[in-house]
């Protein structure tokens, strides 16, 4: 007797075994790098997550801290959780919604139908959580893009990234230089720029202020990013997409000087369309979208996102999207409470029909 309850002790132990292994699968779908996790618990919900721009080379996050704590959010109400690494990396909003929608396939091939289906995603995720539900609003019930650019990206870009470099470079020579053509792993000397700016603080804060930025000292990190951006994207697109023929820049010490001044550059067609492709928002959906933002964010204005409220209501689904803040500094700098909270509101809103209050997002979800 006590030999068959050690027997079947054992099994049963295989058998929990077996389930932690089952619970984790990793692999490759059409060249890109993939995990799935399922809940002990699973409500049959499932999770789509599009995660941010990482640099050409840069090896996937599946495994680190940050994000086991962040997909515990959703775990822990039930819900299994799929994200894909892209097969690229870079400006990969094309490759993302592609590789997105394959691996969604992939689950319901293998689970099954889920019974709620929601895509989110932060930063360049944000973008990507968008064009995947105005593409695909058939198989998604709602939609969670947290502290991306939600704006048309030619336009946020051109604004952001590529304006703020142009005129740091007329306004302290020889740190960026041109940006046209730029070589194979050409970076932003960011020593160089910390000395420029050192050596004008006043016109460094002046700077600073007028790109929203807390202080001068976040410049070279800023511009070393949004430089790589631009290269990334001279090689995805074939081109440079940014046109500034026609800007007339306002807002600094001396406006005259700047105009005049000032580097001009010529769009590629080809490039700028790319960029337009990916992604310009239609505010064309049929599913619930919340967003939330951080009240300083010193790579993506507030305005980027509260921007798709025009496409909303252009489009009439003004009563699906709702913008909400969190009080907090930094980019993407969400509690994993915070995001509970929002996803909660989501879920509410989806089962219930109770559209959440737009404002600040104050309350803690454990």
């Amino acid at each position: 007797m006590r030999k068959s309850l050690v027997t079947l002790l054992l099994i049963c132990l295989g058998a929990i075994t077996a389930l932690s292994q089952d619970k984790v699968e990793s692999g490759t779908l059409n060249g890109a790098a993939f995990r799935i996790e399922m809940p002990a618990n699973w409500n049959k919900g499932l999770v789509m997550y599009c995660h941010g721009y990482q640099v050409t080379g840069t090896p996937n996050n599946f495994e680190n801290a940050r994000a086991q704590g962040l997909r515990n959010v959703f775990l822990s109400r039930g819900f299994a959780v799929a994200e894909s690494a892209y097969s690229t990396q870079g400006w990969a909003v094309k490759e993302a919604v592609e590789d997105t929608e394959a691996l969604r396939r992939y689950f319901v091939a293998k689970h099954g139908k889920a019974n709620e289906t929601i895509v989110l995603g932060h930063s360049m995720g944000g973008a990507i959580t968008i064009a995947t539900i105005e593409k695909y609003p058939e198989v998604y019930d709602g939609a969670l893009p947290m502290c991306g650019p939600l704006n048309v990206i030619l336009n946020g870009f051109q604004e952001r990234i590529f304006d703020m470099l142009v005129t740091f470079d007329y306004l302290f020579p020889n740190v960026i230089g041109s940006l046209s053509n730029l070589p194979q792993g050409a970076k932003l000397d960011q020593a160089k720029a910390k000395a420029a700016v050192e050596a004008a603080p006043e016109k460094a804060a002046m700077f600073a202020k007028h790109y929203s930025l807390g202080s001068a000292a976040e410049l070279p990190g800023v511009l070393a990013f949004w430089y790589e951006i631009v290269r990334e994207l001279q090689v995805r697109s074939g081109g440079n997409p940014f046109d500034n023929r026609n800007t007339i820049y306002d807002g600094f010490d001396d406006d005259v000087a700047l105009n005049r001044g000032v580097k001009r550059y010529a769009a590629d067609a080809k490039a700028r369309e790319y960029l337009r492709q990916h992604y310009s928002p239609t505010g064309k959906i049929a599913d619930p979208v919340l967003t939330i933002h951080t009240t300083y964010d010193q790579l993506i204005p507030g305005r980027f996102v509260s921007q798709y409220d025009e496409f909303a209501r252009l489009a009439g689904t003004q009563d699906l999207f709702v913008a909400k803040f969190v009080v907090a500094k930094g980019h993407c700098n969400f509690t994993v409470g915070q995001t509970g909270a929002a996803f909660d509101e989501l879920l509410s809103w989806m089962r219930d029909k109770k559209r959440p209050a737009a404002g600040e997002l104050k309350a803690e979800s454990k």
